[in-house]
């Protein structure tokens, strides 16, 4: 099977991104400072991107003769993005380490490797579906009439793909929001220690 240059490239930047992962994860064990920008900005942009494929997927899903799986499998896509962050909030509330390091104002925080482990491997295990099973590069959304035209094998590899997507994303929210909340907790606690000028 030939690949294109377009699927190349989708899978170079496929490689690259979970490469990226991995790197934060490493940096996010040996503590990193929190900011506002990086825990509420690139979990917004990742969101986004989900629900421009879920919208897609909708758009062609509910157009086909397949609309009530569709719906059925949005519905899955919800659930497990709530699942993930549920999940990913209270595991990372509870093991998150925020610290101020000697000489430096800013907090810094210090996070278990498993939610981005987990969250890369889940990453290729998706890929890899799309891959073989549904026959699609990375980043693709199916039109209407490949829906009418698809195995019920790759009907169903492509809403596990969407949903382990869901999963995913609810892991990043649930994570990022936790590592905020618990960062102006101690920014709090700290203003309310701090001496009356």
């Amino acid at each position: 099977m030939a690949i294109s240059s377009a699927d190349a490239e989708a899978y170079l930047v496929v490689a690259l991104f979970g490469l990226l992962v991995l790197r934060a994860a490493f940096r996010l064990m040996y503590g990193v400072p929190a900011r506002t920008v990086r825990l509420v900005l690139f979990p917004a942009l990742y969101v986004a991107i989900y629900v421009g494929e879920l919208t897609g997927v909708w758009y062609a899903g509910t157009g086909s003769g397949l609309a009530n799986q569709t719906y059925a499998a949005l519905g899955a896509d919800l659930a497990l993005l709530a699942v993930g962050t549920f999940v990913a909030y209270r595991f990372t509330f509870r093991t998150v380490e925020l610290y101020l390091p000697t000489g430096d104002v800013r907090w810094h925080y210090r996070l278990s490797p498993l939610l981005p482990v987990l969250y890369v491997v889940l990453f290729f295990v998706r890929v890899g579906i799309e891959t073989a099973i549904v026959g699609e590069g990375p980043f693709t959304v199916p039109t209407v009439a490949q829906f009418d035209a698809i195995s019920p094998l790759s009907l169903y590899a492509l809403f596990a793909v969407d949903a382990l997507w869901g999963l995913t994303t609810g892991f990043l929210v649930g994570r990022n929001t936790a590592v905020y909340r618990k960062w102006q907790a101690h920014l709090d606690e700290a203003r309310a220690a701090a001496p009356l000028p």
